[in-house]
């Protein structure tokens, strides 16, 4: 599913961070480090894997499946929908999980609505998101579950940032910090996210020099959790050169920025939004500093991969993965 298994980098154009000039901020959602090096499928197995969900769904709803199993399977094709940016697809299949999950385990709940908060991030929704997040809080706050809390903070902060409410962004983002950052029961992905997150508050409120430790700290993470040649650490080294960039260090946002691209492409070059966001980002940044040939190349690039997108992941509802015909 994406979220890379309930933990995907989505890359969000948010904001004005160098200098007050618009440069199609990359900020960091919620949960955003795979959680395994395994390579991230590519598009022809991406669907491959929505049929078989989408087979397990209708086999599912026809023989009044027990619910646990269904949550399951409709919480696995709506991050599968998402992966491959069939967003009201992905909508449709969290909100049917999130119905079975009214109630069950709240905790359980609180995790769905979060997921669901993302995908609204992505289709711009994001008010939606807010309320998801706000309710999900609620939820935590309810049972009791302090680092359940902590991290949707962190999931506000990645909204707030995405919204450019830096300040409002910089408050959730710290106070998530202080609970994640170091807990020893906390993963890997939640505790490298968090710090991607304050850092990328900290460049919207024009302090983009205290993020760059930040941002290495978590690539370093990256590296013991995921191996040095994994994605995450592609997706890392990218954040820090960005990082890099709205600090004027040309040099190093060079370096970094062309090394994760590179890296992304291997897994995700076959036109998934993630790179493709990026090396938007990517050609403006070779634009800027003056290598229009590049630039030229890296547009031509994401020009095709958005003709390849077929509009209809867009905008098509299910029409058949609930059937029981």
């Amino acid at each position: 599913m994406i979220r890379y298994l309930i933990a995907v980098f989505i890359f969000a154009f948010a904001g004005t961070f160098a200098n007050g000039q618009p440069v199609g901020a990359i900020a960091p959602s919620a949960a955003v480090v795979p959680q395994s090096n395994a390579e991230f499928p590519g598009k022809p197995e991406l669907l491959r894997r929505i049929g078989l969900y989408e087979a397990a769904a209708r086999k599912a709803e026809t023989a009044h499946t027990d619910r646990k199993s269904l949550v399951k399977i409709y919480a696995n094709l709506g991050g599968l929908y998402e992966d491959a940016a069939m967003y009201p697809k992905a909508e449709d299949a969290m909100l049917r999980a999130i119905s079975l999950l009214r109630a069950g385990p709240q905790d359980e709940l609180a995790e769905e609505i979060g997921h669901l908060a993302v995908l609204h991030v992505a289709m711009g929704e994001l008010r939606e998101a807010e309320r998801n997040q706000m309710e999900a809080l609620a939820i935590r706050e309810s049972v009791g579950d302090p680092t359940g809390i902590a991290l949707t903070w962190n999931d506000l902060a990645d909204l707030y940032i995405k919204n450019r409410q830096y300040k409002k962004a910089l408050d959730y983002a710290q106070r998530a910090m202080r609970v994640l950052a170091d807990r020893p029961d906390v993963g890997a992905s939640d505790r490298i996210a968090v710090r991607q997150t304050l850092a990328f508050a900290l460049c919207g409120t024009g302090n983009c020099e205290k993020a760059i430790p930040l941002l290495k700290d978590a690539l370093e993470l990256s590296k013991s959790s995921f191996g040095a040649d994994s994605l995450p650490v592609g997706i890392d080294e990218y954040l820090l050169g960005y990082a890099y960039w709205q600090s004027g260090n040309l040099h190093d946002a060079a370096e970094w920025m062309g090394q994760g691209i590179a890296r992304m492409k291997v897994d995700l070059g076959w036109g998934h939004t993630i790179y493709v966001n990026a090396l938007r980002q990517y050609a403006k940044f070779l634009q800027k500093t003056g290598q229009t040939e590049a630039a030229a190349s890296a547009d031509i690039e994401v020009h095709q991969a958005e003709a390849l997108v077929d509009a209809r992941s867009f905008t098509k509802r299910p029409d058949t993965f609930r059937s029981t015909e």
